[in-house]
C-alpha cells in the first residue's frame, strides 16, 4: 500500500470516528430528553390511536401535568393527553385535500402550543382497496398488480409520487409496506395486497421504503411473521409453519432491513411450532429474532390490541399493554380514542419494576429518534458547549402559515393529476371494472 493510499483510509477511518462521536452526542441528547420527561409523557409515547372528527383537532383526554415555578414550588397544569402518534381511519379522511391539510395542522397546532411532543400522524396506504386516501388522493393499484405492470423503476416514480401526496397532506408515517409472501395460507385474507414471491417482495417491498422515505414519510414492513385466511379482526390466526417457510420469511424481512424502515408491525397470528403467545405479544418473535437475529433497532409496532383476535382469545387491553412492553414492543397500536387507562396501567408497573420502566424509556428513545428524522422535533448542535438539544421546530415553518398551506394544496393537487397520469399509462389498459371502482371511489 503506497502513501496515497495509506492518506485515504487515514481519512476515511477519521471521518468514520468523526461520525460515531457525532452519533453518540446526538443519542446522549435523546437519552437526557426522555429522562427529563415525566411518567405520563413517557408512556404516552409508546402509544398509537385513533381520533374524532375529520377537519379540526377534537381533545377527549387530559392529564395535569406538574411544572416548577421560578421559586421552586410545583403547580398543576390541565395538558391535553397526546400520544405518540395518531392513526387515521376512512372517516377522519375528509373528500377535502384542503380540509385535510387544516386537520392534520390543527393536531400539531394544539401539541406545539401546549408544549406537548409532537405526534406522528400515520395512515394505511397500502394500495388497492386497502388504501384510506382511495377517492382523495391520486389512483393506487394494488401491490400485486404493481409487480405484475412495473418494473422497479417505474414503482419507484410511482410511490414518490404518492408518497409527495402524503408528505403535502401531513402525514408522516405510511402503515406500509406489506412485506409477507403470498402463498396458499393467506391468499384469501391478503388478497393482492401480497406482491407475490420472495423475489417480487424484496424488490418492491424496498423500492417502496426507499419511496416513501426519500420523500420524507416513514415506512412500516408489515405483518411478521405473517397471516393465514383468517381475519385477526374477528379471530386468532394460526399458522403452521415449516422451518423453510420461516427461513424464507426471515431472507424477506433480512433483506428489507437494511433500507433502514422506520417500523416493523407485528401480526397477531400464533406460531405453534415456534411460541404459543401472538406474534405482537411474543418475546420470541419481538426480541429473539427481530432485535437480536436480525438486529433491526427501529421500531417495533403491535397491530392493534382491540382487534378480536386478542380480546375474544384472553388476552384484554390490560394484559396486551403488559405483555407487549414485555416482549420488546415500542408502540401499541390502539384503535379506541382514549389510552389514558392503559397508561395510569403501566405507571403503576412502572412504581415497582424499574426493568419495565428502562423497556419504556428505551421505546421512547426510539420514538424521539424518529420524530427527529421526520422533522417533528429537532436535533440542534450547541457549538460552545459541544451538545445536542432536542427542541420543537418553528411553529410556522409547519403550521398555520396560509402561503405554505397553499403551496402544499397546489402541490398535492399537481402531483395527485401526475398519478393520474401515470395510471393511465401503465395500468388502464389492463385494469377491471372492480379495480377502477376501488380506486376511484372513497
Amino acid at each position: 500500500m503506497d502513501a496515497k493510499e495509506l492518506q485515504t483510509h487515514k481519512n476515511a477511518y477519521e471521518m468514520y470516528s468523526l461520525i460515531q462521536q457525532d452519533n453518540y452526542k446526538k443519542q446522549k441528547a435523546i437519552e437526557k430528553f426522555v429522562s427529563s420527561l415525566s411518567i405520563e409523557e413517557k408512556i404516552s409515547q409508546i402509544f398509537m390511536i385513533n381520533l374524532e372528527k375529520d377537519d379540526k383537532f377534537f381533545p377527549v383526554e387530559w392529564y395535569d401535568r406538574v411544572i416548577k415555578n421560578s421559586d421552586g414550588s410545583e403547580s398543576k397544569i390541565k395538558t391535553t393527553l397526546i400520544p405518540a402518534g395518531y392513526i387515521f381511519f376512512g372517516y377522519n379522511v375528509s373528500k377535502n385535500p384542503e380540509t385535510i391539510i387544516g386537520f392534520t395542522d390543527s393536531i400539531l397546532e394544539k401539541a406545539y402550543s401546549e408544549n406537548s411532543i409532537a405526534p406522528f400522524l400515520s395512515i394505511d396506504v397500502e394500495g388497492g382497496f386497502v388504501n384510506r386516501l382511495r377517492g382523495v388522493a391520486g389512483p393506487l393499484p394494488e401491490n400485486e398488480r404493481v409487480s405484475q405492470c412495473l418494473n422497479t423503476d417505474e414503482a419507484f416514480e410511482l410511490y414518490s409520487l404518492y408518497a409527495k401526496q402524503l408528505n403535502n397532506l401531513g402525514f408522516s408515517l405510511n402503515l406500509a409496506p406489506v412485506a409477507e409472501i403470498g402463498t396458499e395460507k393467506n391468499q384469501d385474507f391478503l388478497s393482492g395486497r401480497s406482491y407475490g414471491n420472495l423475489e417480487n417482495v424484496k424488490k418492491f417491498c424496498g423500492v417502496n421504503i426507499k419511496a416513501y422515505q426519500t420523500n420524507n414519510v416513514g415506512t412500516v414492513l408489515k405483518h411478521f411473521p405473517g397471516n393465514t385466511n383468517i381475519d385477526p379482526h374477528i379471530g386468532l390466526p394460526k399458522i403452521e409453519m415449516t422451518d423453510d417457510e420461516f427461513l424464507q420469511i426471515k431472507d424477506a424481512f433480512a433483506h428489507l432491513l437494511t433500507y433502514n424502515p422506520d417500523g416493523v408491525l407485528m401480526s397477531h397470528a400464533i406460531v405453534p411450532s415456534y411460541d404459543k403467545a401472538p406474534a405482537c405479544l411474543s418475546k420470541f418473535w419481538i426480541t429473539d429474532v427481530i432485535r437480536n437475529d436480525l438486529k433491526y433497532d427501529g421500531i417495533v409496532f403491535s397491530d392493534d390490541i382491540f382487534m378480536g383476535a386478542l380480546i375474544d382469545n384472553g388476552y384484554s387491553p390490560a394484559v396486551a399493554s403488559k405483555m407487549a412492553v414485555e416482549a420488546g414492543i415500542n408502540c401499541i397500536m390502539i384503535s379506541e380514542k382514549k389510552f389514558g387507562k392503559w397508561m395510569n396501567l403501566l405507571i403503576n408497573i412502572c412504581e415497582d419494576d424499574p426493568e419495565f420502566l428502562k423497556k419504556i424509556e428505551d421505546s421512547v428513545c426510539k420514538m424521539i429518534s424518529f420524530k427527529i428524522r421526520r422533522g417533528l422535533l429537532i436535533c440542534e448542535y450547541d457549538k460552545k458547549n459541544d451538545i445536542y438539544t432536542i427542541l420543537s421546530p418553528d411553529l410556522n415553518e409547519i403550521i398555520n402559515n396560509p402561503n405554505i398551506q397553499k403551496k402544499r394544496f397546489e402541490n398535492f393537487s399537481e402531483t395527485k393529476n401526475k398519478t393520474l397520469d401515470f395510471y393511465n399509462k401503465y395500468f388502464l389498459t389492463t385494469a377491471s371494472d372492480e379495480e377502477k371502482r376501488g380506486l376511484f371511489i372513497n
